[in-house]
């Protein structure tokens, strides 16, 4: 850059020539470039991706005892206002997406920190079905907070390290990186981490795809469950409590090895007169797979592959009571559903048919809740694998 007057005082800008001669003002020159890079390091705008413990760590970092704010780093809840990711937490391959996608609508130029071990790798999780080993494996990863979960002294630390790598970047020089083959070789996720040269090339496009909102024949909806065969003529549940009832559906003694299993056909008819009976909180809605030759009783050659799905009802008030039963289905057998009696069924249906398959006929939405789309199979059945892979994440 050139200088506005040389020491001889052969060149003089007007401007500069004021600014000298003003009492009381000092005025110095820099470098351009210099004072970029000073600005940009020093005004690091963080997207927050917390998603589990990191977070809480996260938000201690920005509190009085460390105050990153003394930085210039500046939390933004929106990514086009942000530069810097700290993506702080486990990330599942049905969050991964929408972080791609969150991590795209950022402007450049942009940084990522991965803050944590399930971050960097998974961690506990990572050969789980649903979690991703390690964010490098769909986004760019700059610089790595490694703890369980790191403080906030560490995360300081990382940004520290990455004002660094940035003024390096500026002067045009590659940051140095701190490798240890063996230990990359141990820690080799999955799916090979962006820049890993047995990387496929059209992975990075799969992800991208994949961070699409899929469209409606994509999706896999299960509207259309109805009952098999004829309702059966049923008479209507009289009695005034709950022993009652259950004597009414020939339940004669509750068992000793689980809730007590009720016709399959008279469930709605019982949970709509329990209801009636002050029985208006729905606490839970949890199914069980029970592969061919187990069941409640342990191994037994006689029973066949079913389904236990448990309800609980809870009456509200002093002196509250819990009212608690099951029916048995066969699988691809449905059960009605009981989101027209308790909204919180709809919700909790919805689990148990996204983890474990059971179909609830008559729900209004009845479809994936905590897995992607595409997801194949149900993890909660007995004879899935743990460490599944679900492309193009793991």
């Amino acid at each position: 850059m050139n200088r506005l007057s040389d020491d001889a005082g052969h060149f003089r800008h007007p401007l500069y020539q004021v600014l000298l001669e003003s009492p009381g003002l000092t005025v110095g020159t820099a470098v351009l470039d210099d004072l970029l890079t000073w600005s940009l390091k020093n005004a690091l705008w963080i997207f927050p991706m917390a998603t589990s413990c990191c977070g809480i760590e996260f938000m201690a970092t920005a509190a009085s005892r460390v105050d990153m704010d003394r930085m210039g780093v500046i939390v933004r809840a929106s990514p086009r206002h942000a530069d810097v990711m700290v993506v702080a937490g486990t990330i599942t391959t049905k969050m991964a997406p929408r972080v791609l996608k969150l991590w795209e609508q950022m402007p450049e130029p942009k940084w990522c920190i991965a803050m944590g071990s399930c971050a960097i790798s998974g961690d506990f999780y990572r050969n789980l079905y649903s979690v991703v080993p390690g964010v490098d494996t769909f986004l760019p990863v700059d610089v790595y907070v490694p703890g369980c979960p790191p403080n906030p002294e560490a995360l300081m630390h990382g940004m520290m390290r990455l004002q660094e790598k940035i003024e390096l970047q500026r002067k045009g020089q590659v940051p140095p990186r701190e490798t240890r083959p063996e230990v990359l070789k141990i820690t080799q996720p999955s799916v090979p981490r962006l820049g890993d040269p047995t990387r496929p090339v059209e992975q990075s496009e799969l992800q991208t795809q994949a961070s699409s909102d899929p469209t409606d024949d994509e999706r896999t909806l299960a509207l259309d469950v109805a009952p098999t065969g004829p309702a059966p003529e049923l008479a209507p549940l009289t009695a005034p409590d709950f022993e009652g009832l259950l004597k009414e559906l020939g339940v004669a003694e509750l068992p000793k090895d689980g809730p007590p299993l009720i016709p399959l056909e008279q469930h709605l008819a019982l949970a709509r007169k329990l209801k009636s009976l002050g029985y208006r909180q729905l606490v839970t809605i949890a199914a069980t797979h029970w592969p061919a030759g187990k069941g409640r009783k342990g191994a037994d050659a006689a029973e066949v592959e079913h389904f236990e799905i448990v309800y609980a009802l809870r009456t509200i008030g002093a002196g509250s009571r819990v009212a608690t039963w099951a029916v048995r289905v066969l699988p691809g057998q449905p059960v009605l559903t009981l989101s027209g009696v308790f909204a919180g069924a709809d919700w909790q249906e919805r689990e148990q048919y996204d983890l474990l398959g059971v179909t609830f006929a008559g729900h209004p939405d009845l479809r994936r809740l905590m897995l992607t789309e595409n997801f194949q199979g149900h993890p909660l059945r007995r004879e899935f694998p743990s460490d599944a892979h679900a492309a193009p994440w793991r």
